[in-house]
């Protein structure tokens, strides 16, 4: 009796009759592996899949695989992808390639304070804490002082600190005593530490 033969990972990803659960699946294992193979199936899911959950995943494959020609099209998803989530791993798959960061950073520094949602945002204050430079120190401390979203607050309080921004100490101080989420302060506080140690 012979087996039906199994699948490979882009034939399941790109197979969009198929279950969405599975091709999200793939677009994970895809990101495990270190093939140049995976780039124009990665995009073309990043680009035309249906489900926001795939998309979201094959932004973070392309992140992890460091796959740099995908640069353009993960910088299309960030601005016009219809999910927050994907436009947010898009940024943070940026962020993981090994680019001059100058362009990315602006990019992020203007939607930070653009795109409507939250998960976004957070995915933006993050991305800027792992590659900005003091130049995205003052939307940060913007952020922190105004954003209505808690998490979105806590990742700039992060991010704030991870850069040594010392032009933000005030604001850090006063989120790490008076925010009224427990997790901003905490990050907060965490933030002041280490620019008190620079001081």
């Amino acid at each position: 009796m012979f087996r039906r033969k199994k699948k490979d990972l882009i034939e399941i990803l790109l197979d969009r009759s198929g279950d969405y659960v599975r091709r999200s699946q793939a677009a994970l294992d895809i990101g495990a592996r270190k093939e140049s193979k995976y780039l124009e199936p990665l995009i073309d899911a990043l680009k035309n899949d249906p489900e926001p959950s795939v998309r979201m995943n094959s932004a973070f494959a392309l992140g992890e695989l460091k796959m740099r020609r995908a640069k353009n099209d993960l910088i299309i998803s960030l601005k016009e992808d219809g999910s927050e989530w994907v436009r947010g791993f898009a940024a943070s798959a940026l962020a993981n390639l090994d680019l001059d960061h100058e362009e990315i950073e602006n990019l992020l520094i203007e939607f930070i304070d653009k795109d409507r949602d939250a998960g976004a945002r957070r995915h933006f204050a993050h991305s800027l804490g792992m590659i900005g430079s003091i130049k995205a120190g003052p939307i940060l401390t913007s952020t922190l002082e105004t954003d209505l979203d808690p998490g979105v607050r806590a990742d700039a309080a992060e991010a704030i600190g991870i850069l040594g921004f010392q032009d933000s100490y005030e604001v850090i101080v006063n989120a790490a005593k008076n925010d009224i989420s427990g997790d901003v302060r905490r990050h907060a506080t965490i933030a002041q530490r280490k620019l008190e140690l620079d001081r």
